[in-house]
């Protein structure tokens, strides 16, 4: 069943399902450029690790939850101090920890091109909530992003979190982009644009009441741009995972809507039948 949104989905923006439906969507970026590129391209996932950590007033904070799992002492220690007079020989009650030992997996797009010896033509990224606020994943993300404006390549970004610091490199960016007062924001540059100190933006802002737009995706010049419905991307990636199950639409979405939105949000769910 899909959504009951007629655009991005609020409630999937919570960390906990947040991870799943980046990788779902993802997966529906990719299928859907390898039936509609034309030949020599291609669409291929790629993965580099991240933390999932953020700093909050300077101390590291996970922001996926149940990472760790603390077991406290069966037996809990007393407050008195003995004095030990003689070896003892029954083992000491440790707290016992579990952590995450692998890295998260930041899952994006690259479209490449097989008749250049698989040269990247343009990267889709995807802004996870660790991106978007300080920490090493964000750190991580700006290095790439840099990396790739100062190469050949077309890059798209894809970002549908409402929360935390839009991945905006130049100032001037930033500034119109807040002068759009957007929910999410699709971003496209273009390498053939990036000519000595400028370089231009194709932004789609996007409220969180309107369909995700139908972008261009830019090749290698001059073949003509690909266009992409993000909508039914996003559509199908909520169509194959098990986000009509794992949400609860009584609850308020994280992080939480606008009064003007909640109002709209609570409407509509009640006209789905997914709210009293």
């Amino acid at each position: 069943m899909p959504s009951p949104f007629p655009g991005m989905d609020p409630y999937l923006e919570a960390p906990d399902l947040w991870s799943d439906f980046h990788d779902a969507l993802a997966a529906e970026l990719r299928a859907e450029l390898n039936v509609r590129l034309p030949e020599p391209y291609y669409a291929r996932l790629q993965m580099r690790p991240e933390l999932g950590v953020v700093l909050e007033a300077g101390i590291p904070h996970r922001i996926v939850p149940d990472v760790v799992v603390v077991r406290p002492p069966a037996t809990p220690p007393t407050v008195s101090v003995a004095v030990v007079e003689q070896a003892r020989t029954v083992l000491s009650e440790p707290v016992r920890l579990t952590v995450r030992t692998d890295p998260l997996q930041h899952r994006f797009v690259e479209i490449r091109d097989a008749s250049r010896g698989h040269k990247l033509v343009t990267l889709i990224e995807i802004a996870s909530p660790s991106n978007k606020r300080p920490g090493p994943d964000r750190r991580a993300y700006e290095e790439k992003q840099r990396e790739v404006l100062d190469s050949d390549a077309n890059l798209i970004e894809l970002d549908l979190l409402r929360g935390g610091q839009r991945l905006l490199p130049y100032p001037d960016l930033q500034v119109v982009v807040e002068s759009l007062a957007c929910d999410y924001l699709v971003l496209i540059n273009r390498a053939a644009t990036r000519l000595g100190t400028t370089m231009d933006y194709e932004l789609y802002p996007v409220r969180l009441r309107e369909p995700l737009p139908c972008i261009p995706v830019p090749l290698r010049e001059p073949d003509p741009d690909l266009p992409l419905d993000l909508q039914i991307v996003v559509n199908r990636a909520y169509d194959s995972g098990p986000y009509r199950r794992a949400v609860d639409y009584h609850q308020v979405p994280e992080p939480p809507l606008p009064e003007p939105d909640a109002a709209w949000a609570n409407a509509l769910l009640q006209e789905k039948e997914l709210r009293e």
